[in-house]
């Protein structure tokens, strides 16, 4: 009789005063824990229109609905520990509860005379629990080690009363600063009021130091979570860099690796098969040239393993001599003293062996010279004997026209014998040219004679008078100045 009695008030109400008061404020899908205090807001346009509230449990069908609040009164059982919190000014009616029962899980339903709004309460039976394969000793990570990278298997599972399960969220938070992991990537399996949502993360290197948050999202108060204990990803990759530095200076060695991966550092000289531990440390003061390299001796869950990474190539500081390069600049001192003093052996001898060729043109030049002058005095003779026999000749009264006609032909062969005795070659010429040059001018004038046509005293002159009578030196200047 009762609820016949509730909605005949409710519906007389809207026929006799035809008001419609539409909804401000729906209540919205809540998660409470068991014990704990949550509230269902609900607020109408007409402050002065009467408000009901009632439920519908879970599992019970839609004839078993439960009044709450009606007529400006709660009823049992919800009256010991819910309570109705109204405001004229916005037309709130809002059902307030506390020590939330499991129970109390269900569908709640505010209405004046309009349209129903409806909204589910989820019960918890308890907060969160966050399980996880996160080992204290860390997780396998990305490594250089050649093990296999292990993976973060996590689950949040909580059992509840309601409808609808509760909406689980996974969060990592790194540094403080908290990234929710999308819904997409998790897996929400309910059954039996109990639901697990599970996540599955590969161990990246950024997730080292990182920890997880489940939490609840639909609580009305401080939500409800759990988190795991920090993962510790245990990861060592090769780091490797090249650089070029020179003697006396510092490098350091590292490698990406997380805090728990116990490793040690050397550093390595080496050149071919030759090799050299130059330091234990991270830090190294290079003391010589060559090649260097850092290993780094890494251990992951009882496994070492040996990781190469930085390559240092060292050269000899700016402005500073090593041994090498001292060496190097002596022998170079060397070859160039000895290439200079082969280059002035070699012009030494060229200049020898040019005085000594110069010497032998000279010579050959006298001894032609001398040849010249000999085809000179035969000419003369020749013209002796043919002015004797004219003179013969004349004295007998012989054929005087046919002796004439001898006479000038031997004249004609002397003046070409003469021509050819006299006139210089080409070969000729260039030799007296390298012996003779003009050096200081003759100031004698007998010797030079103009009939030979050796007058010019200013230009022509004999560098040595190898021959002392008059006809023989001009002989000489007018062959030199013809080469020239």
């Amino acid at each position: 009789m009762i609820f016949d009695r509730r909605c005949v008030v409710l519906l007389l109400w809207a026929v006799f005063n035809g008001v419609d008061s539409s909804i401000i404020r729906r209540p919205e899908d809540t998660e409470v824990r068991v014990g704990d205090s949550t509230y269902l807001n609900c607020s109408f346009s007409d402050a002065t229109a009467p408000k009901s509230w009632y439920h519908y449990p879970v599992g019970k069908g839609v004839n078993e609905m439960r009044y709450v609040y009606a007529d400006d009164q709660l009823f049992s059982p919800y009256d010991d520990r819910f309570r109705i919190d109204t405001t004229s000014s916005d037309g709130a009616s809002n059902l307030v509860m506390n020590r939330v029962e499991s129970p109390d899980a269900g569908r709640y339903v505010c209405q004046n005379n309009g349209e129903p709004e409806t909204a589910e309460l989820i019960v918890l039976e308890s907060t969160p629990r966050c399980m996880s394969n996160i080992d204290s000793n860390g997780i396998v990570g990305s490594n250089s080690c050649g093990r296999e990278k292990e993976t973060i298997q996590l689950s949040c599972v909580v059992s509840y009363s309601g409808n609808i399960p509760p909406k689980l969220q996974w969060t990592r938070v790194k540094n403080g600063k908290a990234s929710a992991i999308d819904d997409s990537l998790l897996s929400c399996l309910p059954s039996d009021g109990r639901i697990a949502c599970n996540y599955t993360a590969e161990t990246d290197i950024e997730l080292d130091g990182s920890h997880f948050v489940c939490q609840t999202s639909r609580a009305a108060n401080t939500q409800y979570r759990c988190s795991t204990e920090s993962v510790r990803i245990l990861y060592s990759i090769e780091n490797k860099t090249r650089i070029a530095k020179s003697v006396g200076d510092e490098v350091t060695c590292s490698i990406a690796n997380s805090s728990s991966s116990d490793c040690s550092y050397s550093w390595i000289w080496f050149d071919g098969d030759l090799e050299e531990t130059v330091s234990k440390n991270t830090t190294l003061v290079i003391d010589r040239e060559g090649l260097h390299r850092c290993e780094a001796r890494c251990s992951i869950k009882e496994f070492v393993c040996r990781v190469s990474t930085t390559l240092v190539k060292a050269s000899s500081a700016p402005g500073a001599l090593t041994t090498n390069t001292t060496t190097g600049l002596i022998i170079g001192c060397v070859i160039l003293g000895v290439s200079f003093i082969c280059l002035c052996a070699f012009v030494v001898i060229k200049m020898i062996r040019n005085k000594t060729a110069r010497r032998k043109i000279v010579m050959e030049q006298i001894a032609e010279m001398m040849k010249l002058l000999k085809t000179e005095d035969q000419l003369r003779q020749n013209a002796a004997e043919i002015e004797t026999l004219k003179a013969d000749l004349a004295m007998k009264n012989g054929n005087v026209d046919e002796l004439n006609a001898i006479i000038k032909a031997r004249n004609e062969e002397i003046e070409e014998l003469r021509n050819q005795a006299t006139r210089p070659t080409a070969s000729r010429g260039l030799l007296v040219a390298t012996d003779f040059e003009a050096m200081e001018t003759c100031s004698d004038d007998n010797q030079h004679s103009t009939s030979t046509g050796c007058d010019d005293q200013k230009e022509w002159t004999c560098k040595t008078c190898v021959f002392t009578n008059t006809s023989q030196n001009c002989q000489v200047c007018k062959l030199h100045r013809e080469s020239q």
